[in-house]
């Protein structure tokens, strides 16, 4: 990960296409040949028609720049761009996220989530998987019991719920 202050890529090889701009700029401004003009004696007629259309000889500046841009910003979003990372999980093994879901913790409840939300990121970043525990009883009396292992993404689902 390239940390530049407070802006982090998590692909920052993605950058070094940033390089490749000259010739996307080059290739945008090829235009194709002229068309060869063929004369047909049945379109005389036409002849004295104003034009409507006409195709100019290069691009104009304002759209090579738009163009030039969008393929700029489409690097630097593949380069995945990050603001204020948070630190990262301590650690190479599985992740454990206990959460107190009581009824006594339902002021500060979706700063919970958000935190919670947070560290299945960072283990999703760093490839870890992930289990939950909840310390309030289940309804049906059962033993609290930890959850199963799961990738990040799945886990965010029983977050939620």
């Amino acid at each position: 990960m390239l940390s530049l202050g407070s802006l982090a890529f998590l692909n920052p090889w993605m950058l070094a296409a940033l390089g490749l701009l000259p010739v996307i700029w080059w290739l945008v401004r090829v235009t194709p040949p002229p068309p060869r003009h063929v004369a047909f004696p049945a379109l005389r007629l036409m002849l004295d028609l104003p034009r409507r259309e006409t195709t100019p000889s290069r691009t104009p500046w304002w759209l090579l720049v738009l163009r030039l841009a969008i393929a700029a910003l489409v690097i630097l979003a593949l380069a995945h761009p990050l603001l204020n990372p948070s630190l990262r999980l301590a650690g190479n093994g599985p992740v454990l996220l206990v959460v107190d879901d009581g009824w006594a913790s339902a002021g500060g409840w979706q700063r919970r989530l958000d935190a919670l939300a947070d560290l299945a990121d960072q283990a999703d970043r760093a490839g870890r998987p992930v289990a939950l525990l909840t310390t309030a009883a289940p309804a049906s009396g059962e033993a609290i019991r930890v959850g199963r292992l799961l990738r990040a993404s799945e886990i965010r689902g029983q977050i939620r719920s």
